[in-house]
C-alpha cells in the first residue's frame, strides 16, 4: 500500500477562499462534522470522501439556497439522496452552530459576530494568538530562556500588524522599546551566548545597533509600509540567528530506541529546484519562470528523528527527480520512488526505513513518539511546530498506522487564517519538520508530474548524526 496523507482524515474539504473573510466561517467545524460522519456512515470509498463547496455568493446572509445548490451538485453522484440529506443536514447545522455567526430562527437570517470567531484565533488552551509566519514560529521554537532577547523579538513582531492598522504611535514605542533594550542591555543578551560564539554574536548585535535599527527608524518615520516590513524583517533575522546562537547543547535526550535513525542535532536549511513537466513554465500571477526555489528550515530540536531522516535522505540526493503525486490545493506530496517500494530502501538492511511518529506538544520537555496526541489523550494541546503556516512540512504516512512513514512527504496548502491550531485534525497526528521560508509562490503551481530536480543541504549539515550501526532497523 502506498503511504499517503488520507483524504478521509480531512475528507470534509470546503475551499473557504470563496468566502468572504468577515464571514467568520470555520472549517475546523466542518472537519469536526466530517469526524463524525466518518465515524457513523459506511463509505466504501474514503479516499473520495470529499466534499468541494464553492460559496460563490457574496452574501451569505442570503445567499442559502443557492448554497444547499452548489452542495447537492458537489456531493459525490454515487451517493444517494439520503446520503447528500445527511451530508447537506450536518454541513448547514455546523455552520449555525459556527461561533462566527449567529442565527436568528425567527428571521432566519445569519448575523456575523467577529469578536466571538475572532476567539478561534487563539491556540487552544493558551491565550497565545495563532501564528502564521514561519520564521516567528521558528524562532518561538528555539530552546532558549534569555528574556532581554525574547521582549525585542516579540516587541519587533508586533510592528506588522500594527501596520495594518496604521498605529504609528504605536509601531514608534515598540521601536523605541525594542532599540533601548538592545542598547541599555547588550550584556544580559550576549551571557547567554557561548565564548565560541560571542565574538560574532558581538559584531551582529552591533551593527543593529549602529545600522540597521537606525534604518528601521527612518522609514518608520516616512511610514512607508513595505520598506517597514522589509526592514522589521531583516532585523528579526539578525534577532533569530542571535537566538540560535544561545543554544548551548541539545536539550534533551532522544530514546534510545531510536539510535538506529539519522538524527537532526539542531537545524538544516535545504533548497529545492523544482521544475515543470513538459518543459513547462511556473506561471505566478501572469508571470512564467523556467524553474522556482524554494527554502526549507528543517527544525532538529523539535522534530530530531524525522528532520534527521528527511535531512539524510536530501544528502543522499533520494529526492533528486521525484516526482509530484499528489497536489490537489490543499497539500502537495511527493517522496514516492518509482518501482514497488512506497518509501526509502535502506541499502544495508534492503528493508523500507520507517520513521516513528514524532509530535512536541507545548509544554512538554521532549517530543511524544509513535503516538498520535488524540490517542494520548492530549488532542487539544497545542504543538511546537503547528499546521499553521503556508508551506508547513509533514511526513505523509498510513492513515491507521502512525509510524508508517518513510520518505514520502507533503506541503500545506491550506488558508491558515481558517485552520488555527489544534483544530485542524493535522496538529498532533502528523509530524512536522519545518517549514517553507523562501519561494513559497511557488508552490501555488507546483502540480502532480512535476518534480524537484535538486534537493541540497546549504546550510547545518553538520548537525546530522548518523547511525553508527542500523543492524536492528526494521
Amino acid at each position: 500500500m502506498k503511504s499517503y496523507l488520507s483524504s478521509s482524515s480531512v475528507c470534509c474539504w470546503v475551499p473557504c477562499h470563496h468566502l468572504p473573510r468577515s464571514s467568520g466561517f470555520h472549517t475546523s467545524l466542518f472537519w469536526r462534522a466530517n469526524y463524525m460522519l466518518r465515524a457513523n456512515m459506511n463509505v466504501r470509498k474514503p479516499h473520495r470522501f470529499v466534499i468541494r463547496v464553492e460559496c460563490i455568493a457574496s452574501n451569505l446572509h442570503s445567499k442559502m439556497r443557492r448554497l444547499l445548490t452548489v452542495m447537492d451538485r458537489s456531493l459525490d453522484r454515487g451517493w444517494n439522496r439520503h446520503q447528500k440529506a445527511a451530508v447537506i443536514w450536518i454541513t448547514i447545522s455546523c455552520l449555525i452552530l459556527s461561533p462566527g455567526f449567529q442565527f436568528d430562527i425567527l428571521q432566519g437570517t445569519f448575523n456575523d459576530n467577529s469578536a466571538l470567531a475572532a476567539k478561534n484565533r487563539f491556540a487552544p488552551g493558551t491565550n497565545e494568538p495563532v501564528v502564521k509566519d514561519p520564521e516567528v514560529i521558528l524562532r518561538n521554537a528555539l530552546p532558549i530562556e534569555n528574556k532581554t532577547i525574547r521582549k525585542v523579538q516579540h516587541t519587533l513582531e508586533l510592528i506588522p500588524k500594527d501596520i495594518r492598522t496604521r498605529s504609528w504611535s504605536k509601531i514608534e514605542q515598540e521601536f523605541k522599546q525594542a532599540k533601548s533594550l538592545l542598547e541599555k542591555q547588550k550584556d544580559d543578551i550576549l551571557v547567554s551566548v557561548p565564548e565560541s560564539k560571542r565574538t560574532k554574536a558581538q559584531a551582529i548585535l552591533d551593527d543593529l545597533i549602529s545600522n540597521k535599527m537606525p534604518s528601521l527608524k527612518q522609514v518608520i518615520s516616512e511610514k512607508d509600509s513595505e520598506r517597514i516590513i522589509a526592514t522589521n524583517t531583516d532585523v528579526l533575522r539578525d534577532i533569530g540567528v542571535l537566538e540560535e546562537d544561545m543554544v548551548k547543547q541539545f536539550p534533551y535526550e532522544i530514546p534510545s530506541e531510536y539510535d538506529y535513525l539519522p538524527q537532526l542535532k539542531g537545524r538544516a536549511v535545504v533548497e529545492l529546484t523544482i521544475k515543470k513537466a513538459n518543459n513547462q513554465k511556473f506561471d505566478l500571477d501572469g508571470q512564467l519562470f523556467e524553474q522556482g526555489h524554494l527554502t526549507l528550515v528543517i527544525d532538529g530540536y523539535s522534530a530530531p528523528v524525522t528532520g534527521g531522516c528527511f535531512v539524510d535522505l536530501v544528502n543522499r540526493g533520494f529526492y533528486d527527480g521525484m516526482k509530484v503525486i499528489r497536489s490537489d490545493g490543499f497539500v502537495i506530496q511527493t517522496g514516492d520512488p518509482e518501482g514497488p517500494d512506497d518509501g526509502y530502501v535502506d541499502p544495508r538492511t534492503k528493508k523500507k526505513r520507517l520513521v516513528p511518529l514524532e509530535v512536541f506538544a507545548k509544554g512538554d520537555e521532549a517530543p511524544t513518539y509513535g503516538i498520535t496526541l488524540e490517542d494520548d489523550g492530549r488532542g487539544a494541546a497545542a504543538t511546537v511546530l503547528p499546521f499553521t503556516s503556508y508551506g508547513t512540512l509533514a511526513m505523509a504516512r498510513e492513515e491507521f498506522d502512525a509510524n508508517s512513514a518513510s520518505s514520502q512527504f507533503f506541503w500545506l496548502l491550506f488558508d491558515p487564517e481558517l485552520t488555527p491550531a489544534g483544530r485542524n485534525l493535522l496538529d498532533g497526528r502528523y509530524a512536522v519538520f519545518g517549514y517553507t521560508v523562501g519561494g513559497q509562490e511557488y508552490l501555488q503551481d507546483f502540480k502532480v508530474g512535476d518534480y524537484i530536480q535538486q534537493a541540497k543541504v546549504i546550510k547545518g549539515l553538520e548537525n546530522l548524526k548518523q547511525p553508527l550501526d542500523t543492524s536492528t532497523a526494521e
